[in-house]
C-alpha cells in the first residue's frame, strides 16, 4: 500500500449507516387482498386499491403488522403504546398513488439493537418501521422503460441503523447477521435476486477525532452482498479523495453501477462526469483500496439526486387509517416465543461451551444443526468434540445426501454414543470404520462395533507390527532418515494392512519417531 493510502485511512475515518427493505412473506399486499407473487406475469397482481385509483381505501394487512411487530420486539426496540401510518409524498413512475403510504413520527420499533454475528458488539437500531413497496421498472433496448405493478403495495419492514460502522467487514457482519434473523423469525424469504430483500448503505468520510457527521451519501440499486460491499470501498476511496483535493462531498443519492470497470484502459477519463478532474488523480491513486477478489474492482458510484430531506415528502399523518394499537399483552407473547437470535447464540457457544469462534458461528448460521449439537451434548458428548464430529463427518453425510439435519440419518444420541467409543477405540478407528459403518447401515455404533468385531490392536501386536513394516520397507526408512516426512506413509500403510485397519496412526507414528531416535 501506497504511502498516500497510508496516510488517507490514517487521517479520515469512515462512517456507514444502513437502511433495509425486507418484503415480509405474508401471501397477500399490506392495504389490499392481492396475491404476492414474484413470479407471476406483469400487471397481474393488481386492484384499484394498489394501483391508487380514485375512491378506494386501503385496510391493514394484520400479518404484514403482527411480522414487523415480532422483528421489533426482536431487535429490543422500544415499542409505544401505539403506531400510525404516513403518507410519504413523492412522483415516481412506479409509484400509481404519487405518495406511498409509511411511517415516520410513530413507527412500530423506534431505537433497539442488533448483537453481530461474527464480531459479537452490538449495533444500534434507529428504527423499525412498515411501509408499502412500490412497482417495478423495467428499462428495455433504445432507452425504452415498462413498470410492473405486481410489487406495488408489497409489505416492507425498514430496518434503519445509526451510522454505527466504520469498515466494510462491519457492514458485511450486520447484512448477514440481519438475513440469518428474518429467516429465523419466518418474517421475508431474503432472495435479493427477487428484490424482496435490499440493502441501502448512507456514506460519509471525516477527520479521525471528529464527532461531527459530515454530508453523506446515499448507494442505491445494489442487488447483491458483493455489491454493497464495494460499493462502500468505492464511495470510501472517492469521498477521501474529494477532502485530499480540498473539495467537500455533498449530500446526495448515487446509484453503484456495476458494469464500470476503473482499471480498464482509458478509464480514467471517465470515472465520474460529476467529479472534477482535479479529484480524478486521486481516487485513481486511492481505488486500489478495494478488495481484490474474484469480481475484481468492478463498479462505480455515479450520481443521481440531491439527497432529499423528510421535509421534502411533506409527510403528514394518513387520513384513511386508524392508529395501530400496541396490545401488551401481544408483545409479551411475541417476546416469550423468540428463539435464541444469532448473535446471543454465538455468544454463548464461545464464551460457554468453549467453541473456536468460526465453530460457534457455523450453528449460529444454521439452527438445525445447532440443534442436533445441543441435543448431541445434552447426551453426554464434550461440546468441542460434538462440534468437530458434526461440522465434519455429519455435515459431509448430510451434503452427500441432499437432506438437511432435521432429516438426519443418524441421531443425536448416536453421535455421543460415537464419541463415547473414542478411549474404548482409537479415535481414528472410530471414525474410519465405526463412522462409515454407522451413516451406512444407520445401526448405533456399538450396535456396529459389536456386528464387525471392531476392535483395537494390542499396544504389543501394534508395535511388532510397527517394526516389522520398519524391517520391510528400507526404502522408506532411508527417505525418513533424509528427511522425507512423507514417506512415513509407507510403513503406516503395511501397519494398516496388516492390522486390517484396526491400529492408532498416532501410535503408529510415535514408535516411527521412537525408532528414528534409537538409531
Amino acid at each position: 500500500m501506497s504511502s498516500k493510502r497510508e496516510e488517507a485511512l490514517e487521517r479520515f475515518e469512515l462512517v456507514v449507516g444502513v437502511e433495509t427493505h425486507a418484503q415480509l412473506n405474508t401471501r397477500s399486499k399490506l392495504f389490499c387482498g392481492c396475491e404476492v407473487d414474484p413470479g407471476a406475469d406483469p400487471n397481474t397482481r393488481t386492484c384499484p386499491v394498489c394501483l391508487g385509483m380514485p375512491g378506494t381505501l386501503p385496510v391493514l394487512n394484520r400479518e404484514a403488522f403482527r411480522k414487523a411487530l415480532r422483528l421489533a420486539v426482536a431487535l429490543d426496540a422500544e415499542l409505544l403504546s401505539a403506531s400510525e401510518m404516513d403518507r410519504k409524498n413523492y412522483y415516481y413512475a412506479d409509484l400509481p398513488k404519487n405518495y406511498q403510504i409509511s411511517q415516520l413520527y410513530a413507527e412500530i420499533g423506534p431505537r433497539g439493537g442488533l448483537t453481530l454475528l461474527r464480531s459479537g458488539r452490538r449495533v444500534r437500531m434507529h428504527n423499525v418501521h412498515l411501509e408499502e413497496d412500490a412497482g417495478k421498472l423495467i428499462h428495455g433496448d433504445e432507452g425504452t422503460s415498462t413498470v410492473d405493478f405486481n410489487r406495488a403495495g408489497t409489505p416492507l419492514a425498514e430496518i434503519v441503523t445509526y451510522p454505527d460502522f466504520r469498515a466494510v467487514e462491519e457492514v458485511d457482519d450486520y447484512m448477514e447477521t440481519l438475513t440469518q434473523l428474518l429467516l429465523l423469525l419466518d418474517l421475508s424469504r431474503c432472495q435479493m435476486q427477487e428484490g424482496n430483500l435490499r440493502f441501502e448503505a448512507s456514506i460519509s468520510v471525516r477527520e479521525r477525532g471528529s464527532e461531527e457527521l459530515s454530508a453523506r451519501t446515499e448507494i442505491k440499486n445494489l442487488n447483491s452482498y458483493s455489491a454493497v460491499r464495494r460499493a462502500v470501498h468505492f464511495e470510501h476511496a472517492r469521498q477521501m479523495a474529494l477532502l485530499l483535493a480540498g473539495k467537500t462531498p455533498r449530500q446526495e443519492t448515487r446509484l453503484w453501477k456495476e458494469d464500470f470497470d476503473p482499471q480498464a484502459a482509458g478509464a480514467s477519463e471517465g470515472f465520474e462526469a460529476d467529479v472534477p478532474a482535479e479529484v480524478r488523480a486521486e481516487l485513481a491513486d486511492l481505488l486500489p483500496l478495494l478488495p481484490e477478489t474474484k469480481d475484481g474492482w468492478r463498479g462505480r458510484t455515479g450520481f443521481m439526486r440531491s439527497k432529499e430531506d423528510a421535509h421534502d415528502y411533506r409527510y403528514f399523518p394518513e387520513p384513511d387509517l386508524p392508529a395501530l394499537e400496541i396490545d401488551p399483552s401481544e408483545v409479551a407473547a411475541l417476546r416469550a416465543g423468540l428463539p435464541e437470535l444469532p448473535g446471543a447464540r454465538r455468544r454463548r457457544y464461545v464464551e460457554v461451551l468453549g467453541l473456536a469462534q468460526k465453530s460457534a458461528e457455523v450453528f449460529a448460521r444454521d439452527p438445525e444443526l445447532a440443534r442436533v449439537f445441543e441435543d448431541t451434548v445434552a447426551a453426554g458428548a464434550d461440546a468441542v468434540e460434538a462440534a468437530n464430529l458434526i461440522q465434519n463427518q455429519l455435515a459431509a453425510l448430510l451434503n452427500e445426501r441432499g437432506v438437511s439435519a432435521s432429516e438426519s440419518p443418524v441421531s443425536a444420541a448416536w453421535l455421543a454414543e460415537l464419541l463415547a467409543l473414542v478411549g474404548e477405540l482409537p479415535k481414528d478407528l472410530v471414525l474410519k470404520q465405526v463412522w462409515p459403518k454407522v451413516a451406512e447401515e444407520e445401526r448405533s455404533p456399538r450396535e456396529v462395533v459389536s456386528k464387525h468385531g471392531i476392535k483395537a490392536v494390542d499396544e504389543g501386536a501394534l508395535l511388532k507390527a510397527v517394526d516389522e513394516a520398519w524391517a520391510k520397507n528400507p526404502k522408506a526408512v532411508a527417505d525418513l532418515r533424509a528427511g522425507k516426512k512423507k514417506a512415513a506413509g509407507a510403513i503406516v500403510g503395511a501397519v494398516m494392512k496388516a492390522t486390517r485397519g484396526q491400529a492408532s496412526p498416532k501410535l503408529i507414528n510415535a514408535r516411527i519417531q521412537e525408532l528414528l531416535a534409537s538409531e
